[in-house]
Order: structure tokens, then C-alpha cells, then sequence
């Protein structure tokens, strides 16, 4: 019998250089879909934003978000990521939007799911962070 995705732990993984609003519909499809959602914010020194800044509005938005959720933080792009690193994770499923990221992923193993943008939503200003914050 096929395991249902509910029982599933979905990562989903992004810069968060500025969280938007596409990307909390994204995760918020995601966790109706699956038990948990591993949120992976990947740290580039070129980001707008720090690591900390970035993980911290993050997890404030989803503590209002309905579901369960665990924030983390890799250096490594899941283009490039090895097989031993990805294993810390402790994943069923990767959902991207980024082709290069899911056919990666595929290929060292793993099962795969792409994820549409959620409309055409971009990074916020402060002004629509707290939109953000309200919708939710």
C-alpha cells in the first residue's frame, strides 16, 4: 500500500530574502498536504537580508500559519547538494519550484514534487510585510 503524503515530511528550501506572501501560501499548501514542513533557508553571504533576520521573520510568520513547521538553515544549494548532506534533513519528499533544485534531488535519489508559484507575489517592503502579518 502507497504511504499516504500525509504521513510525509516535505522540504521545502528558498533564500527568504524576503519572506512574501507567495511564499507563505506555498508553505501553507504544503503543510494540508503533509505531517511536517522542513523550511530550509539557505545562507549566502550576497543576501539583502542576514541569516538572522531572514529565520526570525520566518518563524514569526509561521508560528500564525495553521500546521507544523521547522525552521532550518543550510549554506549548501539543494543544485548542488551531496547525498550525505541532505541526509541530515530526514525528508520524505522535496517540493521546489526551481528545476535544476527537483531534477538534482531526483537524481541522488529522492522523491520529488513540483511547487507552482503561488500567483505572482514578489519580495515584500515593510509596508506589505505587514499585510502579510494581517492576512494571516
Amino acid at each position: 500500500m502507497k504511504e499516504s503524503t500525509k504521513a510525509k515530511i516535505a522540504l521545502f528550501s528558498g533564500r527568504y530574502d524576503r519572506v512574501h506572501l507567495g511564499h507563505i501560501i506555498s508553505l501553507q499548501r504544503l503543510a494540508q498536504k503533509y505531517a511536517m514542513v522542513l523550511v530550509v533557508i539557505l545562507d549566502y553571504p550576497e543576501q539583502q537580508y542576514s541569516i538572522k533576520y531572514r529565520t526570525q521573520m520566518l518563524c514569526e510568520c509561521l508560528s500564525m500559519c495553521k500546521g507544523t513547521f521547522q525552521v532550518m538553515v543550510n549554506k549548501e544549494h539543494f543544485g548542488k547538494i551531496t547525498k550525505e548532506e541532505l541526509e541530515k534533513f530526514r525528508f520524505d519528499v522535496y517540493c521546489s519550484g526551481n528545476h535544476q533544485c527537483l531534477k538534482h534531488i531526483e537524481d541522488l535519489g529522492y522523491e520529488v514534487e513540483f511547487v507552482e508559484r503561488a500567483y505572482d507575489y514578489q519580495a515584500t517592503d515593510d509596508r506589505k510585510w505587514q499585510q502579510i502579518k494581517e492576512v494571516l
